[in-house]
């Protein structure tokens, strides 16, 4: 291709390729030592092994944007470097990048052939990301609304959403089973890092919302980098445990810190075995209520056992003596009786000297005007009798 710069009216003119070549010398004298340039990354295809996509920025309305290739060897850098701070390369991701800029004349384009990234500016964003998510969420009360669920009093039924590869939930499996608790388990694998996690997970805690054959929702997966623990942020996720009908419990993995999902959940442990072992607390502490509950009521039971049987007994005894001290008692009531009777008994009175005289129709003489002269009337003594004829009347 001819360099010699052609004039027409004083100014150059250059044919397509050469235009294109001038363009790329002022690119090149220009941004010898490279340039940074930050953008948010839309149209992500990664046809392996490149990532092509472009850098756009909204200025006063109006958008720019910049074509970006990363090749192989300098996009597993970058992926690298971003996955050691939580980050995954895709749509929406606010970064800064470093690389040459050319313009390729086949496309008539201009890119920015990349070749490291700024982790720290990412990295930025995603937190103020997620502040901004989780300032919003608190605002609205989305981290009260599954908390208010109760937790029945024995959460036999589980709901488990966790990846069956993961050695978290091979864990809280163990400690599950160990328990010698009989705990039905409805299992739901998911994806728990990448792109496909959120969606999965999201689908499964709308599944188990929707049955009422399930006590708790445990939601985990074991530890890992920030990169691998992202998908709790999202937004989706919440909202997801939010809606649930079930108490959610998490164990995802956190020794430091916490996402989003903990936060919103009715119940967050640091590790899967942790939500396994918060669940068995539950039930044992019931068990325990229970088997105070139950030592209670048997010396409750035995005291008014005791009680009855020390009645019981008072009882018997007085049965057996209340009817020889009424039969005594009326005893002697009858010889108090019998001797006010023998008192009152004519004969006894007569054998002190006492008579009862009577006319001759047996009426009892009480007065003198009840005789006259030459009246016959008996008289009784003690041990006879004697028949007389009245004389006189004084």
């Amino acid at each position: 291709m001819s360099h010699e710069v052609e004039f027409l009216n004083g100014v150059p003119s250059f044919t397509v390729g050469q235009f294109s070549q001038v363009l790329n010398n002022v690119l090149k004298a220009s941004f010898d030592e490279g340039v940074w340039v930050e953008g948010e990354i839309q149209g992500l295809r990664s046809p392996n092994p490149h990532a092509y996509f472009s850098l756009i920025e909204n200025v006063d309305g109006a958008k720019a944007q910049l074509s970006i290739n990363l090749f192989a060897g300098p996009l597993r850098n970058v992926q690298a470097k971003l996955r050691q701070q939580g980050i995954t390369l895709k749509d929406g991701l606010k970064v800064r990048l470093f690389g040459r800029v050319e313009y390729y004349g086949p496309f008539g384009k201009l890119n920015l052939i990349a070749t490291d990234v700024d982790t720290q500016f990412s990295a930025g964003d995603v937190a103020a990301k997620r502040e901004e998510l989780l300032r919003v969420l608190l605002e609205k009360g989305v981290d009260k609304i599954n908390k208010r669920i109760p937790v029945p009093m024995v959460p036999l039924r589980l709901g488990i959403i966790s990846s069956s590869q993961a050695a978290g939930w091979a864990d809280a499996q163990q400690h599950l089973t160990e328990s010698g608790i009989g705990f039905s388990i409805t299992f739901v694998d998911v994806r728990v890092q990448g792109d496909a996690a959120a969606p999965q997970i999201v689908a499964a805690l709308n599944t188990f919302s929707r049955r009422d054959d399930i006590d708790i929702v445990m939601l985990m997966r074991g530890g890992g980098s920030k990169g691998d623990l992202a998908a709790f942020d999202d937004e989706q996720i919440a909202m997801a445990i939010s809606r649930c009908s079930h108490p959610v419990f998490t164990g995802i993995g956190h020794e430091i810190d916490t996402s989003i999902a903990d936060i919103v959940a009715h119940s967050a442990n640091k590790t899967p075995t942790a939500c396994a072992q918060a669940v068995i607390a539950i039930i044992e502490e019931f068990l325990g209520e229970l088997s105070y509950s139950a030592g209670a009521l048997r010396s409750l039971t035995q005291t008014s056992v005791e009680r009855a049987r020390s009645r019981i007994a008072v009882s018997v005894e007085r049965l057996r003596t209340r009817p020889r001290t009424a039969l005594y008692k009326q005893a002697q009531v009858l010889t108090m009786h019998a001797a006010s009777l023998r008192l009152l008994d004519p004969v006894t009175t007569m054998a002190r000297g006492w008579s009862i005289t009577r006319d001759a129709a047996g009426n009892v003489v009480r007065s003198i005007s009840d005789v006259s002269p030459g009246d016959t009337v008996i008289t009784a003594l003690a041990d006879g009798s004697v028949t007389s004829t009245v004389e006189g009347v004084a």
